[in-house]
């Protein structure tokens, strides 16, 4: 039997600081799908390390249906313990625009060395080609299958294999069905700092940007959903960039919060493939429910946008509705997840003892800039410090 101490399932941000900051004394074993650890940390902050944020208020910054857990989570380790603790383990950080703390040499393969060093230092074993086929507790201990047919054992597991967006670097919502399995409630995963589709067709303006300000609304509430200044691209397809990014989030977050069973009655279901519903749902309920403004600054506003939108100092606004996200090939992060209500503070489970989740996998998401790799820092360090305290 090959026993650990604790099996770490995705080798991520949030897999690689749990298993450093887990006991030195422990057998750790981080076991990642793919043939190389940290894919998706390569890709982060456009491939240059957008490491955290300096200016996080995790209340205001991340999506989330509890927001008690979340302040809590952010006073056992924040964007200021991460930029000391990186600092530490020889990272050299600069700040950028819109509070952006970037590794200095603006290459995301610096921090996957430094996460991979100090994995190794504090005794860990890293596999890869390991997806996990089955996962279950056999009286007080996991049993972990994988692909390749190894068998481990474990007395504690920790859930870190993100969501469902960019699924070809290997995160395909593995994890949501071994939480499920052991009882655990998935808020609806959606793409989160993902594009939008539009209705209207705004190629004419394709690759023009502006500072302006966005609202989301609902049609059925009549409220808004979302607010923010900052830049938005237009493309060929809709609209993008950091604002909308949010915005994607948010819709979501509100589909999240809302009961559907009457609209979902109403869907014909009968051309879409079992895998897909969830989607078509969330599409559905974007087209029909769910529109944006725009309010430019005139002042700043590209001749282009103006011609294009008939904008004056009369008529400053326009609405768009929508069609979709942009898919989930294209979304930064997922949303929704494993229900942070059935978690302990230390993120153990409340159902299961001894299961533990960080990272993505949560039903938290940030902000684009920075917030995610931040959640997963103080993710994987409450689980790593606190794994095996009182125990």
């Amino acid at each position: 039997m090959k026993y650990y101490d604790i099996i770490i399932v995705g080798g991520g941000a949030a897999g690689f600081f749990t298993a450093i900051n887990s006991p030195l004394n422990k057998t750790k074993l981080l076991l990642e799908k793919q043939k190389d650890m940290g894919v998706k940390v390569l890709l982060s902050g456009g491939e240059r390390a957008n490491l955290t944020n300096i200016d996080i208020i995790p209340e205001r910054d991340y999506f989330g249906q509890n927001k008690k857990a979340l302040i809590s989570m952010f006073k056992k380790f924040n964007q200021y313990d991460a930029i000391s603790y990186f600092s530490n383990m020889g990272a050299s950080i600069v700040e950028e625009d819109r509070g952006r703390m970037i590794l200095e040499s603006g290459d995301s393969k610096e921090l996957l060395a430094i996460l991979v060093k100090n994995a190794l230092k504090n005794k860990t074993m890293l596999k890869t080609n390991s997806g996990v086929i089955e996962v279950k507790k056999v009286l007080d201990l996991f049993e972990i299958k994988t692909i390749s047919g190894d068998i481990f054992h474990s007395e504690k597991l920790v859930i870190t294999t993100g969501g469902k967006s960019f699924p070809q670097v290997g995160t395909t919502g593995d994890g949501y069905q071994i939480a499920k399995n052991f009882g655990h409630t998935i808020l609806e995963p959606h793409r989160g700092l993902s594009g939008l589709v539009t209705i209207t067709n705004l190629s004419e303006i394709s690759g023009i940007s502006t500072n302006l300000e966005l609202k989301i609304f609902s049609k059925i509430t009549k409220k808004e959903i979302y607010k923010e200044f900052g830049p938005l691209l237009f493309t060929h397809f809709g609209v993008s960039g950091p604002i909308i990014f949010n915005g994607a989030v948010a819709i979501g977050e509100y589909i999240n919060s809302l009961n559907l069973d009457e609209f979902i009655s109403s869907l014909d279901f009968s051309k879409i493939p079992e895998n897909e519903k969830n989607d078509f749902i969330q599409r559905s309920f974007i087209k029909e429910n769910i529109y944006v403004t725009l309010d430019f600054d005139l002042e700043n506003t590209p001749k282009k946008l103006k011609s294009f939108f008939n904008l004056d100092l009369e008529n400053t606004k326009i609405n768009l509705s929508l069609q979709d996200y942009r898919s989930w090939r294209e979304a930064k992060v997922t949303g929704g997840g494993v229900k942070i209500d059935e978690l302990t503070n230390n993120l153990e489970s409340k159902l299961v003892k001894n299961l533990y989740f960080a990272g993505e996998i949560l039903d938290i998401t940030g902000k684009t800039g920075g917030f995610n790799l931040q959640l997963s820092w103080t993710s994987g360090f409450i689980v790593g410090q606190n794994i095996y305290v009182g125990k």
